[in-house]
């Protein structure tokens, strides 16, 4: 595999995709507020779910750290992760990422976050993770295929 090959290549990185939106819809919220009945309860539905998010990715992170392979997406993996939160999607960092996103939407009481919530599951999946597992399967071959087989994109 030639260099070049050997790198993914995404369009822009989920946590870019991810940050844009946060702006956007503080941004938004300041110039037209959309009103939302603020409440205890939604409040820790949202802190809930925050860190929730954190819970889904930090495990799939650690696992990539132990099996020595970057989660650097601009960085070549080295090895395939199977364990933790991976047994239930295949991508638990930007399954986490937009758990926190919603928890932060919630919590802070910012409809415009809902809105732009299919537009970052779009991005995330056309912009990253399909030119991810196209790389993958180039990578890993029919081991990437039967993971794939048995675990869903998302959940």
């Amino acid at each position: 595999m030639n260099q070049k090959a050997n790198q993914l290549q995404i369009r822009i990185d989920a946590p870019v995709l991810l940050v844009i939106a946060i702006l956007l819809t503080f941004l938004l919220q300041w110039i037209l507020p959309l009103p939302f009945f603020a409440s205890l309860p939604s409040r820790m539905i949202g802190a809930i779910l925050f860190f929730g998010g954190f819970a889904l990715g930090f495990p799939a992170l650690r696992g990539m750290l132990r099996s020595k392979t970057s989660p650097n997406p601009h960085r070549p993996p080295t090895a395939l992760i199977r364990g933790a939160t991976y047994r239930f999607t295949r991508n638990p960092m930007y399954l986490g990422m937009l758990t926190s996103y919603t928890g932060l939407f919630i919590f802070l009481q910012n409809l415009w976050f809902l809105l732009f919530l299919p537009f970052l599951v779009w991005s995330f999946t056309t912009w990253v993770i399909l030119p991810e597992e196209k790389y993958l399967e180039e990578k890993f071959g029919g081991e990437y295929l039967d993971f794939k087989s048995h675990i869903h994109r998302w959940i």
